[in-house]
C-alpha cells in the first residue's frame, strides 16, 4: 500500500506535476517513466525494499510484486472512478 501511494504520487497526482514536467523537458525517456504507474510500482517497490522492508529477501522480486500490485489496485480504482462517476 506504501509502494501504491508512492507510485501514485509521483506518477499522477498534481503535487509532483511540476516536477515531472520539469523532468520531462530535460529527457523525454525519463519523464515517460515518472509517468508511468507501473514503472514507479516496480522502483518504489526496490527502494523500499532496500531501505525498510523486504517481504520475500530479494529486491528485484519485490520490485516485481510491487509493480504488480500497484497497477491492480492502479486499474480496480480507475474502473471504480469510471463506474461511479468520481
Amino acid at each position: 500500500l506504501v509502494s501504491f501511494g508512492m507510485a501514485t504520487i509521483i506518477s499522477i497526482s498534481k503535487i509532483f506535476e511540476p516536477v515531472r514536467n520539469l523532468v520531462t523537458k530535460g529527457s523525454s525517456y525519463i519523464g515517460g517513466f515518472l509517468a508511468c504507474t507501473m514503472c514507479m510500482g516496480f522502483w518504489t517497490g526496490i527502494f523500499l525494499s532496500a531501505n525498510y522492508f523486504s517481504p520475500t529477501g530479494n529486491m528485484l522480486f519485490d520490485g516485481c510484486l510491487s509493480c504488480g500490485t500497484c497497477w491492480l489496485l492502479y486499474c480496480t480504482t480507475w474502473a471504480m472512478a469510471l463506474k461511479f462517476g468520481g
